[in-house]
């Protein structure tokens, strides 16, 4: 399908480029399955990388570790610290809740083992806290690897200081700090080092919520507490991470502190074009104090965030949660900064309205079709079908002396052993539903119409019903659209939805019902009388006497023979499974009812008019106007798969 060939993963469609991430570009895109949108980074593979993952092959991995920018990428192959197990492969497979894995033992799976990205996806799917980015999904196609994630609509800290560096507050300052502090706990006590904390890394949405993102050097500490070191951003990692030694949760405290001097400084003194001068501008800094920069800071502020930011890890406190609640106390107020994070988030994106020459277009909502999943046409089918099932119940039963009664418990008894039935097995629920008007109709003495609509009942069943729900809920659309006054639908339903053959029968079966339920007072199949013969019990004789009357009577025929001849041209054109076909066979049937109609008005009048009653007429308008609308908007069981890519080749 040319529309489903610009999908990522044939379910995601991008929107925009939102930037840059660890490995790859970042994607905002709509799930066409769960109607929401997400980001994705994609990461393209090398071309070694791409064919260890096609032939299964893991011992030829290139190194995803590429230098960009300031930010400086360790070899893989020199770290000797502990990594994830078969058991954490495991467990996180387990968490992500993945069909096909990246963690099993099959080779082409395990081939994925050193794809880049997949770390970030291992790791992220330990965490799950408000404060943390989820990671949905993970997989490779072709030379692309995509790891899915949530999307934050907002903008970055990197913006917010750049920006907005005038509108910035110690309680601003405070609900960053907390959001941070609090990921990295979570990260640490589920044994995971996030080592490139950064505001790059760290998002903020529409309602100032603040999300950590991008564990894509993120690794899990061993039993000791110690990670090994994997690259990391230059102003933002001490001295061991840069030296390659051992990690530990020091490593993360020593960049959210980095962070917050930025904060309250107003610039990264540590900040260098490579790695030694790095080392001495940490080594060396000359820091501004803190405080000086605000009126409202207290002084004793400076010593907790210089033995955060000390070179010797030792000096450090011994964990972000000391940190943070020596900090925190000199801060603001955490939710009144989220509350002034929402409006600088307001503020930007109305900032953005107006440098832009035109007002961006508007996204486009998905059309209705693709909206529609194949769970929720099973799920109508088995509504639909309880309903059929339940509505033709309740008229037999309530003409059934021993059941009938609403203060009777074998009543409802019954009632929801049908509906039960047809909402779990639709043929089920229309055989039994059917059966009991047919001992209904025995027991009120019209034996002879009992007996021929338990008789269709069970040849219909046998040969068409029991092959589906579309056959069952075809068939029970005659009583609940004769309700309604739109007897009509019931060849359109089976024209719509079921082969020649099958609607052709279902249509005669249908014929059958519509007649039958007629004769229990309006004489007419376009409609019958439900609230009048609902739990009601109708005179047997009187039944049989308006159905005999109905039969002899010649615009009785012509509108009945219109039935099934329209559910069998309907068909016929739908075997090519297109939208346009779908339409033409809902006008091709709607031709032949009309034409019945007519017909029946030309011979009631005796030659004087083919122009039918209104009542006729909007009979029949209403249901082939519904199965239009259907026919344009929803998609069919094929969802016009093959229409579709000769359609829009």
């Amino acid at each position: 399908m040319a529309r489903n060939r610009q999908l990522i993963l044939d379910r995601y469609r991008p929107i925009a480029e939102a930037g840059t991430g660890g490995f790859g570009t970042v994607q905002v895109a709509w799930d066409t399955r769960i109607q929401r949108k997400v980001a994705i980074k994609c990461i393209g593979l090398d071309e070694v990388d791409a064919a260890r993952v096609a032939s299964g092959d893991p011992s030829d991995a290139a190194d995803p570790f590429d230098a960009r920018g300031s930010t400086w990428k360790a070899d893989p192959d020199d770290l000797d610290s502990p990594t994830f197990s078969d058991d954490d492969e495991t467990a996180l497979f387990d968490q992500m809740g993945r069909s096909v894995s990246m963690f099993s033992d099959d080779p082409s799976a395990r081939s994925l083992a050193r794809v880049p990205g997949l770390d970030e996806a291992r790791t992220a799917a330990l965490l799950s806290d408000a404060n943390i980015v989820t990671v949905y999904d993970f997989e490779v196609q072709g030379s692309t690897a995509y790891l899915i994630m949530e999307y934050v609509d907002g903008i970055t800290l990197s913006e917010l200081l750049e920006r907005f560096d005038d509108r910035l507050s110690l309680n601003v300052v405070a609900a960053v700090f907390a959001a941070v502090s609090h990921a990295l706990e979570v990260a640490h006590d589920n044994q995971v080092l996030h080592l490139d904390i950064k505001p790059d890394n760290v998002l903020i949405n529409r309602q100032g919520q603040v999300k950590v993102t991008d564990f894509g050097l993120a690794v899990l500490a061993g039993t000791s507490g110690f990670g090994a070191a994997g690259g990391g951003t230059i102003g933002y990692m001490p001295l061991e991470q840069m030296r390659q030694e051992s990690l530990d949760a020091r490593c993360d405290e020593w960049a959210l502190a980095s962070v917050t001097y930025e904060m309250l400084a107003g610039e990264n003194p540590f900040l260098a074009p490579d790695l030694v001068r790095a080392e001495a501008a940490i080594e060396d800094a000359e820091l501004v104090l803190p405080s000086l920069c605000w009126e409202e800071l207290d002084p004793a502020v400076d010593d907790v965030i210089f033995c955060a930011l000390d070179p010797d890890r030792e000096e450090r406190y011994d964990n972000v949660a000391e940190f943070a609640e020596e900090m925190e106390p000199f801060l603001g107020d955490p939710k009144r900064g989220a509350r002034e994070l929402a409006a600088i988030v307001g503020y930007a994106d109305e900032e953005e309205a107006d440098d832009e020459p035109a007002p961006a277009p508007r996204e486009p909502r998905p059309p209705l079709r693709e909206r529609i999943m194949p769970w929720h046409r099973r799920a109508a089918a088995r509504v639909f079908g309880a309903l059929g099932s339940a509505f033709v119940a309740f008229v037999a039963l309530g003409n059934i002396p021993q059941a009938s009664g609403l203060d009777n418990p074998l009543f409802w008894g019954l009632l929801a052993l049908v509906a039960l039935a047809g909402a779990l097995r639709p043929h089920l629920g229309a055989l039994l539903s059917y059966s009991a008007l047919g001992v209904a109709l025995i027991v009120q003495e019209a034996p002879a119409v009992g007996c021929v609509l338990m008789a269709a009942t069970a040849a219909w069943w046998y040969f068409v019903g029991r092959e589906g729900d579309a056959e069952a809920n075809a068939a029970l659309t005659a009583p609940l659209g004769g309700a309604l006054g739109g007897g009509q639908f019931a060849p359109l339903a089976a024209g719509l939805c079921l082969p020649p053959a099958r609607a052709f029968a279902t249509a005669a079966f249908s014929l059958v019902v519509a007649a039958i339920l007629a004769a229990f007072g309006t004489g007419s199949l376009l409609g019958w009388d439900a609230p009048a013969h609902a739990a009601v019990a109708f005179d047997g004789a009187g039944v049989q006497a308006v159905l005999g009357s109905m039969l002899v009577q010649p615009a009785f025929w012509c509108v009945a023979a219109s039935w099934p001849v329209a559910a069998f041209a309907c068909a016929v054109v739908r075997r090519r499974r297109t939208r346009a076909f779908a339409v033409f066979g809902a006008i091709c049937a709607a031709s032949v009812l009309a034409a019945g109609i007519c017909a029946a008005a030309w011979v009631a009048s005796d030659g004087l008019t083919w122009m039918p009653s209104v009542r006729n007429l909007a009979g029949t308008a209403v249901p082939v106007v519904a199965v239009l609308l259907v026919c344009v908007l929803v998609p069919g069981p094929a969802r016009y798969e093959e229409g579709s890519e000769e359609e829009e080749a």
